[in-house]
């Protein structure tokens, strides 16, 4: 399998139908069309720039620890950081860019949830319980929009099997590594049958 479509291979079953979850959205949340000229940050580096060095630095100063890499994936022990709820966070690369990083969260978040709501107001689109700060929110999806292309998702499951998932997403480098891959899987799909049409 060729490194760009075992990319986005990953990131699919790390993010799931997170770029599809807007256009059914039930409920809608008040108007904030994005965060106004703000830009996406984790650890206080912009994740629309950062390359992957300058993105482990700032993650290594504020107290996270590599736990290793494996392919374009790399997870990090961040306990230290003592965010409310959260588990682990898992970071996965394109080239020298950060394409997604993920935070896995416990069911009982109702502490972050109002931390991200005080920071970035109300998601710009959602599925799911209307006040995204109550104390207890059913499955749903929660996105802010900012500059760039990068998005921010809450993504609560309906099965309590399986995690909640807190999503810092670069939305346009994930659609283009996606399609790269499907432009790879073409062509070979068109050449295996052109290899083939001499059989029938």
């Amino acid at each position: 399998m060729n490194p760009s479509r075992r990319l986005a291979g990953l990131l699919l079953a790390v993010s799931g139908a997170i770029l599809a979850v807007l256009p059914a959205a039930s409920h809608a949340a008040p108007p904030a069309p994005a965060v106004s000229g703000e830009r996406l940050a984790l650890f206080s580096i912009d994740l629309a720039s950062a390359s992957v060095a300058q993105f482990q630095g700032a993650a290594r100063a504020a107290g996270a620890k590599s736990q290793g890499r494996k392919g374009p994936a790399e997870r990090f022990d961040v306990v230290a950081l003592g965010i409310p709820a959260v588990k682990t966070l898992t970071v996965t690369y394109a080239g020298d860019r950060v394409m997604a990083a993920q935070y896995e969260v416990d069911y009982q978040n109702e502490t972050l949830r109002k931390m991200l709501k005080s920071k970035y107001g109300n998601p710009s689109a959602s599925r799911g319980t209307p006040d995204f700060a109550a104390e207890y929110v059913g499955d749903g999806s929660y996105i802010w929009r900012f500059p760039e292309g990068m998005q921010l998702v809450f993504k609560r499951p309906f099965f309590v099997s399986e995690p909640t998932t807190l999503t810092y997403l670069n939305a346009d480098l994930f659609a283009a590594v996606e399609g790269q891959a499907k432009g790879r899987d073409d062509r070979d799909a068109a050449e295996k049958a052109k290899s083939k049409s001499n059989v029938f």
